[in-house]
């Protein structure tokens, strides 16, 4: 049985030990029973007494060489007593949710004393001394702080933060809310009240958001009835007048409150709220509606994405109103997983920095980190619904920068080595970062990776080495996608190495392509077209004045921008291609150099590319790519405008890159006619 009768220290306990007694208790016994002196006993008896009197009910007892016990009628007032505190005892799921509802408590009190808390929340001191500890950590970003006084500990601050505060952690503290007298404030009265805002206004809010607002209510409606909980009233000017306000006023006046602050303040809370639907034909949803079709447009254009702006033009306009709202009337806006958000949606929440500066011209403030990310889970949810087919079970992912190039070549040599495992085609990071991941077993890519959802990455070069090989075999084991056993069957390089040890091999790349081919029809999963049938437009892919020597170059990026001049000159590309190809490799590293001194320069489509090119150019000395990492000798530059057109020279080139004697042989050659024939006659 828990006791909240008494506030002295012990008294429960001393209360509680002989309430639950067959008879009656020794001095002795309740000295050792509460650890304390028998001085302090005999002080803690009298100072109980003294309470027991103040409600008429007689004292402990003490019987001469017997020792103490309580009176029937004392006993049956102290078992009515537990009930009753039993009954407004609150069973909370977490400990953050009973922490919020400690703080809520002492809140809404003139103080709360360690024993009430112990009663209300059914835990013991030592929780409750560790809770209030705790939330003193928590309340001082709202401004808040947690104070003893005589009557026990309060919660001090401005009103406008404690508001914020209770606002902001409504759902969690709806046990206590609804607990709130009902008698003055009642719930089917504040639904109304919401309804007739949305239905005089024409901003309906999500369902969500009218939860929190009449949770919130029913707490601030009896808040304010202490009028040193009201803001300081001030006279509203005439252009404040709005609907809004009038709808403010009249709510306000019902409970016989007459505050233009307060009424004020009511607007700007409702405004700050989101909203599912709204009047078109408002004023000032005529002027946002542009900015979000403008920043769908530059998301597109930024990420490569296809979002249609048809599809969520509308509701991100619904979302700008309350955005606009909030930056309007300085009513900060906090996502709870804002960290989260920034680094496992990075790619995402950078570009929606981006396109959201024209609205933040229009406001005159910049947007808070937390509507960013709010703005992108709009995009990266849009990203989501554009997938039509559903995840093969046990697929890899292969992703990288720009979903093209490294990670092509990388998904072609996947495909070959490990015939009957289902490979994604390639994925740029936005898709990554807002892909469902269902069924997904394993991350291939050729950069780093932030994980998620437990799923396990591995980061090898685009054209592995033996080592990464080994890597990506125990990965794909470790994975549950094969066996040490199964990956050896239908591997072309194991029958190459099987056959090589009883005959000798002329032309390893054409057996190579043969039993590839042969592997293609038994498994029906065939490759990237062979090169020979698009042989004439890999030609016009490098016509002679992109090929060359490039000689005295400096730095790798001095090289990156000479060999992609050919591109510029031609208008295939804008100069922010090649910004852009350097920017990714100081980001993710140099994971454009695939191998053997070869750095295939490329960035996406959307980032200035204008019809297909490519370029190719030798060094005549290696250069060091990002702090000595890699060496690069030959830069090969590729500007792709589509995802697919690109493709029959990826597969050309790794054919040749495949040859042991065709990159030692290329790094021979010294003048610009030997290398377009040897180019002409190898391709």
């Amino acid at each position: 049985m828990v006791l909240n009768f008494s506030k002295r220290k012990h008294g429960n306990e001393l209360l509680a030990v002989l309430l639950t007694a067959n008879g009656y208790l020794t001095a002795d016994f309740l000295q050792q029973h509460l650890h304390i002196s028998r001085r302090s006993l005999f002080y803690l008896i009298n100072k109980v007494n003294d309470e027991l009197d103040q409600h008429s009910e007689f004292p402990i007892t003490n019987v001469k060489k017997l020792g103490y016990y309580l009176p029937k009628d004392t006993v049956r007032f102290l078992q009515q007593t537990a009930r009753t505190d039993a009954s407004n005892q609150i069973a909370t799921t977490t400990a953050t949710q009973r922490q919020l509802l400690v703080a809520f408590s002492i809140l809404n009190s003139n103080g709360r004393s360690l024993a009430d808390l112990t009663c209300q929340f059914n835990v013991s001191r030592n929780t409750i001394i560790r809770d209030t500890k705790l939330l003193r950590t928590q309340l001082v970003a709202y401004q808040l702080k947690v104070a003893n006084t005589e009557s026990g500990k309060i919660i001090t601050g401005s009103p406008v933060a404690i508001r914020k505060w209770v606002y902001d952690h409504a759902n969690q503290l709806k046990p206590l809310i609804s607990r709130i007298d009902d008698s003055f404030v009642k719930s089917t009265v504040i639904s109304k009240q919401i309804k007739l805002f949305e239905r005089i206004t024409g901003k309906y809010l999500t369902d969500d958001a009218s939860t929190m607002i009449q949770l919130f209510l029913r707490w601030y409606l009896n808040n304010i009835q202490n009028v040193t909980n009201q803001l300081t009233t001030s006279a509203v000017a005439p252009k404040d007048l709005t609907l809004d306000h009038i709808w403010a006023k009249s709510f306000l006046n019902d409970f016989h409150i007459s505050n233009s602050s307060e009424a004020d303040y009511l607007v700007k809370l409702i405004n700050s709220s989101q909203f599912s639907h709204v009047n078109w034909n408002d004023e000032l949803i005529q002027k946002l509606k542009p900015f979000a079709v403008r920043m769908i447009s530059n998301f597109n254009h930024l990420s490569g994405a296809h979002v249609s702006i048809k599809s969520i033009s509308d509701s991100l306009t619904v979302h700008l109103l309350s955005t606009y709202y909030r930056a309007h009337y300085n009513m900060p806006f906090e996502y709870p997983d804002l960290k989260d958000i920034q680094q496992h949606y990075h790619h995402t929440f950078e570009i929606t920095r981006k396109v959201v500066v024209p609205f933040e011209k229009y406001i005159h403030q910049p947007l808070s980190d937390d509507e960013i990310a709010l703005i992108a889970i709009y995009f990266g949810g849009a990203i989501r619904e554009q997938k039509t087919s559903p995840s093969t079970q046990n697929e890899v992912l292969v992703v990288c920068s720009s979903g093209i190039g490294t990670s092509r070549l990388l998904l072609q040599q996947l495909e070959s080595r490990y015939r009957g495992i289902h490979f994604s085609s390639p994925m740029n990071v936005l898709q990554y970062e807002n892909s469902d991941l269902d069924n997904v077993q394993l991350v291939i890519s050729t950069i780093k990776l932030q994980a998620r959802r437990d799923i396990p990455i591995t980061t090898v070069s685009a054209f592995p080495s033996s080592l990464e090989w080994k890597i990506i075999d125990n990965a794909i084991i470790k994975a549950g996608l094969a066996t040490s056993d199964t990956l050896k069957i239908f591997n072309v390089d194991t029958l190459l190495d099987i056959v090589s040890n009883y005959a000798m091999i002329r032309n390893p790349m054409g057996l190579k392509l043969a039993l590839n081919d042969y592997l293609n029809q038994l498994t029906q999963e065939p490759l990237l077209a062979n090169s020979q049938e698009n042989l004439s437009e890999l030609i016009k892919l490098l016509p002679s004045e992109h090929v060359g020597f490039l000689t005295h170059q400096k730095s790798w990026k001095q090289a990156v921008r000479a060999s992609l001049s050919p591109l510029l000159e031609d208008y295939s590309i804008e100069k922010n291609y090649v910004d852009q190809i350097i920017n990714l490799t100081e980001t993710n590293g140099p994971y454009m150099v695939i191998g053997s001194g070869v750095m295939l320069a490329h960035a996406a489509p959307r980032d200035g590319v204008n019809s297909l090119g490519a370029t190719f150019f030798l060094l005549d000395h290696p250069l060091p790519v990002i702090n000595d990492q890699k060496m690069v000798r030959l830069i090969i530059g590729l500007a792709p405008i589509d995802y697919e057109k690109h493709l029959s020279f990826i597969s050309d080139l790794m054919k040749q890159l495949q040859q042991k004697d065709w990159l030692t042989n290329l790094y021979k050659l010294n003048s610009k006619n030997d290398l377009f024939k040897y180019l002409y006659k190898n391709i």
